[in-house]
């Protein structure tokens, strides 16, 4: 998780009816003594940026500038042209796509720590689908061709954004087989199991779920009331505490059962 060198102030805005805001987005863009600065620490927080030269690191600051979104407001949408790399230093992004059905559904969520964008930028084709922040967000934006400058020469650079967009699609397709084949607990409890990453057992510290439910059931291909009766049942079982959106595991192994893991953690 990425250190918050930068103290930012946010603004909470009225909730929305709409699932998009079309309301402006609060940028505040850098001076660039602030961005051979702060910024320049957070940004050498970040895991992929690691093993990049200070030289290198100092040219991606002066390319980035810090973004800050209200609650439903859009990032980007369909048919906009891909600006560059966000990384996530505060808050939450959905990613929204239309279903069969015409409705909207979350397809990733994108937390504290997380980078998005980075299809577009190899591509450079307009993007499909809508970027929203779910949460008063703040977002380290960096220009494309900054990034793509720096994947000419950077070789570590360019594997370890390699890496990240394996194990981004390996996650893709590993949730698409549970919200195809998995009971609505079944699928709500693999989601917590992933929540957790490398959390052990005996660890009783909360999950915090990145979302309001709603959306993480959207993600979940299920209705916010079904993700409210499986939590339910989970609490139940003795299986799981909530307190808003802390979760806390009190039953690792039958949490495990439930989600189709063989192990524990």
């Amino acid at each position: 998780m990425m250190t918050h060198a930068i103290q930012i102030q946010t603004v909470r805005s009225d909730p929305c009816r709409a699932l998009v805001s079309a309301g402006p987005v609060d940028v505040a863009r850098l001076s660039e003594r602030q961005a051979a600065g702060d910024l320049l620490q957070t940004l050498k927080a970040i895991p992929l940026l690691k093993g990049m030269s200070p030289r290198a690191l100092a040219r991606f600051a002066r390319s980035a500038e810090l973004r800050r979104y209200m609650p439903r407001a859009e990032v980007f949408g369909p048919g906009s042209a891909p600006s560059g790399l966000f990384f996530v230093v505060e808050g939450c992004v959905q990613l929204v796509t239309p279903s069969a059905d015409g409705r909207q559904r979350v397809a990733e969520l994108f937390e504290t720590g997380a980078m998005f964008g980075e299809i577009g930028v190899l591509t450079q084709r307009p993007f499909h689908m809508h970027a929203v922040a779910t949460d008063p967000t703040v977002l380290i934006h960096v220009d494309s061709a900054a990034v793509r400058s720096a994947l000419d020469y950077d070789i570590g650079l360019a594997r370890r954004l390699l890496d990240s967009m394996a194990c981004r699609t390996q996650r893709l397709i590993d949730s698409i087989g549970v919200s195809s084949s998995l009971s609505a607990v079944a699928r709500a409890s693999a989601y917590l199991f992933e929540l957790a990453g490398s959390k052990k057992p005996t660890d009783d510290s909360a999950l915090v779920l990145p979302a309001p439910k709603a959306t993480i059931a959207s993600m979940l291909n299920m209705k916010p009331e079904s993700l409210s009766r499986s939590f339910r049942r989970l609490l139940d079982l003795g299986v799981i505490r909530v307190r808003g959106r802390r979760v806390y595991v009190q039953d690792w192994a039958q949490l495990a059962g439930l989600a189709g893991r063989s192990d524990p953690r």
